[in-house]
């Protein structure tokens, strides 16, 4: 069912009924001085009763109340809801929530604004800026809206999520250039696919990436874009590690509605970190590596990720066959361990690959990620400066997810029971786009029955598989071979495969044969 379709074939039939004003008392003239949106990094806290995914949320929320209690929070805007069939707002929330302010922080009106005469109420009723959704518009329609705003002297946040968004965006832009109004456009991404609902937490990433690619191609003159994050965040933890992705802000719905007195540290912990100066070249740089490497790679097939390498010959194998990701181990106890003493041969393979790609006798450098289980130990430590020194680019935090740092990669957590799941939600909800599950090395004599280690040889139960699956694009691993993995990229579609012991003679050494069939149910391989 498509949700974004049902949403505004309904507030079309009330606008043929009851007209741009739904029904409501719209001021004949605007009283509030317009606040600049958003001129300096920060939140948008979000004014909102329900929602279609997640029903009720905060129904007696009082407009005017949760306006000024955002306003204290800090926030530098405020997000009112208008839509009144999935959303329960309306017009007279804005006009509450506008009063209520100020003359600092700035309302944006939320609906899914259909016709340019919807600008003029939102004008009237006080609204700062109003929310342009590019899929619901057509090219010249949503141009033609967004040079009402701009005439009016309001931003427009524009909402981008598909390919053919960007396109009409490109076009909003030259517009508001035009009409020397750079600073009245915003691009906001939404990790909700608006359609279905859910969540993917990397598309905001991937696609502020592919829109500063679009701009080195064209080679336009005109400034680059503010840009904010939409959706997905629920912890002032999430909100940290959004500011850290470089985003100019970031609007955060049901987490304030539901819990107002915790708009304050949803604010100050996205703040601080999106305006922190000299943050260090590594930090989440893996993230924004691996956004670049699922567009190039597209939904042909899963990424790889080869675990467990120790060898520069393997890796250079793996590389050439198309491993998307090499994994290093730096964990003691296990039997494909690196140590401190292999700086020059990782160094090297990172040289050899870089050389590679150059010459395009491989498509792309793979990440090479650290693989650790103990962070405060001195193989763990060791990773952590091979990503300062540009060796790795990030690192694996395998069961040991409340120890896992966004700044440096991605946790991985030992699946094998119902308790497992509850792990992992709770570390979706800490910001992570992305999050491996592995068998759990339960009754299995590995690692001395570490359970935080892999390299079993295990499945994953398939009912655990598919209820991870449901909390976030699915990472596998555990038990893959070059025999059944094209039967688990058929059954689970999981974005992202990681092999290791089902790949190998021996522990710590691949197996060329079973690499190159491993690639080849995926890839046609040539010599």
């Amino acid at each position: 069912m498509d949700i974004l379709k049902e949403i505004c074939d309904k507030r079309q039939n009330q606008i043929d009924q009851f007209g741009f004003s739904f029904g409501h008392k719209i001021p004949e003239e605007r009283k509030r001085v317009i606040v600049p949106f958003l001129s300096e990094p920060g939140t948008i806290l979000e004014i909102k009763r329900a929602s279609p995914s997640k029903g009720l949320i905060a129904p007696e929320l009082d407009s005017s109340k949760t306006a000024k209690t955002y306003a204290k929070a800090g926030t530098r805007a405020i997000s009112c809801l208008t839509e009144e069939n999935y959303f329960h707002g309306n017009l007279e929330d804005l006009q509450n929530a506008c009063k209520a302010a100020g003359k600092k922080v700035a309302v944006l009106r939320k609906d899914f604004l259909l016709e340019p005469e919807e600008i003029e109420v939102s004008y009237k009723c006080g609204a700062d800026a109003v929310l342009l959704i590019a899929r619901i518009l057509d090219e010249s329609k949503l141009c033609a809206m967004a040079e009402k705003a701009f005439a009016y002297g309001i931003s427009v946040l524009l909402e981008i999520r598909e390919d053919s968004d960007i396109e009409k965006a490109f076009q909003v832009l030259l517009l508001a250039n035009k009409m020397n109004a750079d600073d009245k456009i915003v691009l906001g991404i939404n990790s909700r696919d608006l359609k279905t609902f859910t969540i993917d937490l990397l598309i905001p990433i991937k696609l502020k990436e592919r829109i500063r690619k679009i701009y080195l191609q064209k080679g336009v003159s005109l400034p680059f874009p503010r840009i904010i994050s939409e959706s997905g965040v629920t912890t002032p933890k999430a909100a940290a590690f959004v500011g850290n992705l470089g985003f100019h802000a970031v609007l955060i719905g049901e987490a304030a509605a539901r819990n107002p007195k915790q708009a304050k540290l949803l604010v100050k912990e996205f703040t601080r970190n999106a305006i922190r100066k000299n943050r260090l070249a590594y930090e989440y740089s893996f993230w924004k590596k691996l956004s670049s490497r699922l567009e190039e790679k597209g939904a042909s097939r899963p990424l790889v990720k080869i675990c467990g390498l120790k060898s520069k010959e393997d890796a250079i194998k793996a590389a050439s066959l198309g491993a998307d990701i090499l994994g290093f181990i730096f964990a003691e106890k296990s039997p494909r361990t690196n140590n401190i003493l292999d700086e020059k041969k990782l160094s090297g393979i990172r040289t050899e690959l870089t050389s590679l790609a150059e010459s395009r006798k491989i498509t792309a450098v793979p990440l090479m990620v650290g693989v650790i289980v103990e962070p405060e130990s001195e193989l763990g430590n060791f990773a952590y400066e091979l990503c300062y020194k540009g060796i790795l680019d990030g690192i694996q935090f395998h069961g040991c997810a409340e120890k896992a740092e966004g700044s440096l990669g991605y946790p991985a957590i030992p699946l094998a029971e119902e308790s497992d799941i509850e792990i992992i939600k709770q570390t979706i909800s800490t910001g992570f786009p992305r999050i491996l599950i592995d068998s759990k090395n339960i009754n299995v004599d590995n690692a001395e029955g570490d359970s935080r280690y892999g390299g079993t040889g295990k499945a994953i139960p398939e009912e655990l598989v598919e209820k991870a699956k449901k909390l976030s694009p699915l990472w596998l691993s555990g038990g893959i071979t070059a025999e059944n993995a094209g039967i688990l990229a058929e059954k689970f579609q999981p974005e992202l495969l990681d092999v290791c012991s089902g790949i190998e003679s021996e522990p710590g050494k691949k197996d060329f044969s079973k690499l190159e069939k491993l690639f080849a149910t995926f890839v046609e391989y040539k010599e």
